[in-house]
């Protein structure tokens, strides 16, 4: 996790820790302060610490679909985006707040989106 405070922070939600590296580095490379977890549950326990300026969400992680944490953190105020192995029908409609992506998505890309809403 990188410590700068001032930096925006960004949530990864992923359960493959290579993927989540990945994007991690990808992210921190951009001067962006990065939390990952690889559970809803662990998600949930960072998001009551500090809420992220944007977050990038596995679609399905081992304890569950990620669709509640994302319409909970777009209501709070923080930008989404949801990244998908399976069809591209997948995200059900009402979730058109949430940039979409499907997998395997570069990590490049992800932290582009990020730097992205990060400056609007």
């Amino acid at each position: 996790m990188n410590k700068n405070t001032n930096a925006p922070l960004i949530l990864v939600v992923e359960d493959s820790v290579l993927v989540a590296m990945a994007i991690e580095d990808a992210l921190q490379m951009r001067g962006f302060s990065v939390v990952v977890a690889s559970t809803l549950a662990g998600a949930r326990e960072l998001i009551e610490r500090r809420l992220p300026t944007a977050a990038l969400l596995d679609l399905q992680l081992p304890d569950g679909m990620s669709l509640d944490l994302a319409l909970q953190l777009h209501q709070m105020g923080c930008s989404v985006a949801i990244s998908s192995g399976f069809e591209r029908n997948s995200i059900p409609e009402g979730f058109e707040f949430a940039a979409q992506f499907h997998k395997p998505v570069s990590p490049d890309i992800l932290a582009e989106w990020a730097g992205l809403i990060a400056v609007s």
